[in-house]
């Protein structure tokens, strides 16, 4: 009987999800945070009630500095265009795709690329603002291929470049 009732339960989680949560089922401290969708919380669907609840769970477990880096990147993303706003996404979407190992070495670069003095950063940064499409595409490659090359093929690499 109570494995028929288990596979009951099992069988209707998503419909009963779908149905959505009462704002006065949820907990107090889910309610501080969800608190600017009260009044039209009972009009949402259950998957965005769902994705919202996971939000709020993740909320009230970061420290102080994340929340303040989130509010940021919040008010980052307010300002945005529609098409900035597809651009990062189209990025997320990339950056999910990516193992791992893709995503540590990008981390890598990036924390390579913060520890140049400011003024490096600002020249590179330049030059890559001023290239065409193709030129962005060649360097690409070149990176590239400088990352799958050998010591041996980097050292001469770097040899023939500095000519």
């Amino acid at each position: 009987m109570n494995k028929l009732i288990a596979l009951i339960g099992f069988l209707l989680a998503p419909y009963v999800l779908a149905a959505g949560t009462a704002w006065s089922d949820l907990d107090p401290a889910s309610q501080q945070v969800l608190a600017p969708f009260e009044s039209r919380w009972d009009s949402l669907d259950g998957d965005k009630q769902e994705r919202l609840l996971k939000g709020a769970e993740r909320w009230s477990t970061m420290s102080p500095e994340r929340k303040e880096k989130a509010k940021r990147n919040l008010g980052r993303w307010k300002e945005m265009t529609p098409e900035q706003r597809d651009k990062a996404k189209a990025r997320l979407k990339r950056w999910r795709a990516m193992s791992e190992d893709e995503r540590q070495q990008i981390r890598q670069r990036r924390e390579w690329f913060r520890k140049l003095p400011q003024e490096k950063q600002d020249n590179l940064k330049e030059r890559w603002r001023n290239m065409t499409p193709e030129q962005r595409d060649k360097a690409r490659a070149r990176i590239k291929r400088f990352r799958n090359a050998s010591p041996e093929e980097r050292a001469e690499m770097r040899r023939r470049f500095r000519r």
